[in-house]
């Protein structure tokens, strides 16, 4: 139950998003308990019942606070996708967050990054011996489409979430 609160720190920043330790905290507790009746005359099933609990208590919570800590590392960080159609040997360039990278794509193409800045730029152009042919290029930002050009020789697609 306490596993399903780990919804909150999303939803509320602050003294809350410690929620996942106290899960942990609380089932090692547990299990310093589960210790300390297993010593002093609790009988046998019982101790041994409250130990196989708060130990699988504990893994599961460290389970969650594993899961919930990852989450929260990749907060903030957009996935963005550029794609790029024409002849054989386009290339594009696409640039993100002060990182740029040139490609050459066989007529089709896509390159990913994973950018915590606010834009996002391909630029797919054709080989200079077919630069009359048509060239288009799309934009992902986190998996919705947010830019689609098309054109004769070079396209840019630019996309400034702002």
């Amino acid at each position: 139950m306490l596993g399903v609160l780990l919804v909150v720190p999303y939803l509320v920043r602050g003294p809350l998003a410690l929620l996942p330790i106290a899960v942990v905290v609380l089932a090692g507790v547990g299990v310093g308990l589960a210790f300390r009746a297993r010593r002093h005359a609790a009988p046998a099933p019982v101790a041994s019942g409250a130990m196989a609990s708060a130990v699988v208590a504990l893994l599961g919570g460290a389970v969650l606070l594993a899961v919930f800590l990852a989450s929260l590392a990749s907060l903030g960080v957009d996935h963005v996708e550029a794609r790029g159609q024409g002849p054989k040997n386009i290339t594009a360039v696409f640039s993100s967050d002060g990182q740029s990278r040139e490609f050459t794509w066989d007529g089709d193409g896509f390159a990913q990054v994973a950018t915590k800045g606010p834009w996002a730029e391909v630029t797919v152009t054709a080989p200079a011996d077919s630069a009359d042919q048509n060239v288009s290029c799309q934009l992902e930002w986190n998996d919705e489409l947010v830019v689609e050009k098309s054109g004769s020789g070079s396209v840019t697609c630019r996309y400034d979430r702002g």
